[in-house]
């Protein structure tokens, strides 16, 4: 459902099988359309309800590296413009997400993906995002600035961090 392009993206891995799908949260969405529609595979809409702001919150079942994201929306003015993304950080209401600075803030930049979506990739400031195991995704606008906002799909990419037991280590030497 999601291509990866090896020049963008290096040999970076789709996360999807680490998301906690079960503690998915995102505020101010459409009761009918929900942030785990739009993961892999399923392939649905997330649209917010009350205004154009959405507040996305992942956790990861192992820490992870995150290098890229990549988002899919209609191709019509509800698509996000700006995000901030706040790693590690669980952001619990849009007055916090408002005023804290984000670790990294981007205005999409949307390309062509078929007939009725569009496509964009952040590349992560990646020195910044090593050890992530939460990643907090503010939607402060949209494109045509409408009173919703709507995403078709998100991949996150990068590498699991393996777990290491110190006590395994044996001394060398």
């Amino acid at each position: 459902f999601f291509e990866m392009s090896s020049c963008a993206l290096g040999t970076y891995e789709d996360l999807s099988n680490v998301i906690d799908v079960s503690s998915l949260e995102c505020l101010n969405e459409k009761p009918d359309k929900g942030v785990s529609r739009i993961f892999p595979p399923s392939g649905g809409i997330l649209e917010s309800d009350a205004d154009e702001q959405l507040l996305m919150n992942i956790a990861f079942t192992q820490a992870v590296k995150l290098h890229s994201l990549e988002f899919l929306a209609p191709n019509d003015g509800r698509r996000p413009e700006k995000i901030k993304l706040f790693p590690n950080m669980r952001v619990v209401d849009f007055g916090e997400a408002e005023d804290a600075p984000g670790t990294q803030e981007v205005e999409l930049d949307w390309l062509p993906h078929d007939g009725s979506r569009m496509k964009a990739i952040v590349l992560t400031k990646f020195v910044k995002f090593q050890d992530v195991k939460h990643l907090c995704i503010f939607f402060s606008s949209n494109v045509d600035d409408v009173d919703n906002t709507a995403l078709s799909g998100l991949s996150l990419f990068g590498t699991v961090l393996s777990d290491t037991n110190m006590k395994n280590l044996k001394k060398s030497g």
